[in-house]
């Protein structure tokens, strides 16, 4: 039974599109250019973006998925060229199969072979995007994905700072390089809840009035609330477990508005990543009961959900998408 199930009728199924939180239509192009094999189609579409590092940086993600089972293929056409775009994307891919391989659950739940292949996939993707790095000395986006290879890594903290502030060096607000961050300062990255919100909230203070990286605070706010719910659910505290379903996001709604209010606060050209933020703050005001904020926030998701804050939302669920129409249904 999923956690915010209510007696009532059951929610109408909304029609909900997963794992497309974006709106770039130049890139589901290429994306299906690589899929029918056509792997060059890739840099094209990078190439154009190299001065807009939040598009370059979903981009290479995106076709980074796609890119899974031709990392191989990518690195030897990256020797042969000097097309930085070519290594960013043969990084990424290496970066992709490695997380594939290991799959997403928690590491107690990863074999051991299966850990060795993952770290042996992943450390191949560093060189290639230290070469990219290397062709294009202002490009934030490899630096980015180091971050997340040094993540799966595990690499020492010193080295992780390093790595952001080669980041931040580039591009102080790039939104993916801060949710990476984020994850490396939480406590099942080995750092604190109390560190991981002090970085969402002073990502809140620097950001500028209409950037959505200001999610990072219901991003902050979703994995100390998952954690604390996990914990209820180990103790079999049906008291606590209900009033953190209750309490625990109307407690910080003030904090979580005013991020938002931030980000709506100045007008500015479409962001690659407001689909993604929109699904954080919609949710969060969702669980606060703030009627106003959720629907607006819902209405800017367009049933596009990510599933990061979903999944956590819809914990110990057997269908994410029902979970998410019943609350969704609720505000619109």
């Amino acid at each position: 039974m999923g956690i915010f199930r209510r007696k009532r009728p059951a929610a109408l199924a909304r029609e909900v599109v997963r794992d497309h939180t974006y709106d770039d239509a130049i890139l589901d192009i290429a994306a299906e250019e690589m899929d029918a094999g056509h792997l060059r189609a890739a840099t094209t579409v990078l190439a154009e973006c190299r001065d807009e590092p939040e598009v370059r940086a979903l981009r290479v993600e995106v076709l980074g998925e796609h890119a899974i089972g031709h990392a191989d293929e990518l690195l030897e056409l990256a020797k042969n060229n000097t097309d930085p775009d070519l290594w960013l994307l043969a990084g990424t891919a290496f970066i992709r199969e490695a997380w594939a391989i290991r799959g997403s659950g928690r590491a107690d739940s990863v074999g051991k072979d299966r850990f060795k292949v993952f770290f042996g996939t992943l450390r191949k993707a560093v060189g290639p995007l230290h070469e990219a790095a290397k062709l294009l000395p202002r490009d934030a986006v490899p630096w980015a994905q180091l971050q997340t290879a040094g993540l799966g890594l595990q690499v020492d903290r010193d080295q992780k700072d390093e790595v952001w502030r080669e980041i931040v060096a580039r591009c102080a607000t790039l939104y993916p390089a801060h949710w990476t961050r984020l994850q490396i300062l939480a406590s099942k990255w080995g750092g604190s809840a109390e560190e991981m919100m002090a970085f969402a909230q002073g990502s809140v203070d620097a950001a500028p009035p209409g950037d959505p990286v200001v999610a990072m605070l219901p991003l902050a706010h979703f994995e100390i609330f998952l954690e604390q719910f996990e914990d209820a659910v180990q103790a079999r505290s049906a008291l606590k477990i209900a009033t953190l379903k209750m309490r625990y996001f109307t407690r910080h709604r003030e904090e979580i508005a005013a991020a938002a209010d931030k980000w709506d606060s100045t007008p500015t050209k479409p962001h690659p990543r407001a689909l993604q933020a929109h699904n954080l703050f919609a949710a969060a005001f969702a669980l606060a009961d703030d009627a106003p904020r959720a629907k607006r926030h819902l209405l800017g998701m367009r049933d596009h959900v990510h599933e990061v804050p979903w999944a956590y939302v819809a914990y110990l669920a057997d269908d994410l998408e029902k979970e998410y129409s019943e609350l969704a249904n609720k505000y619109l």
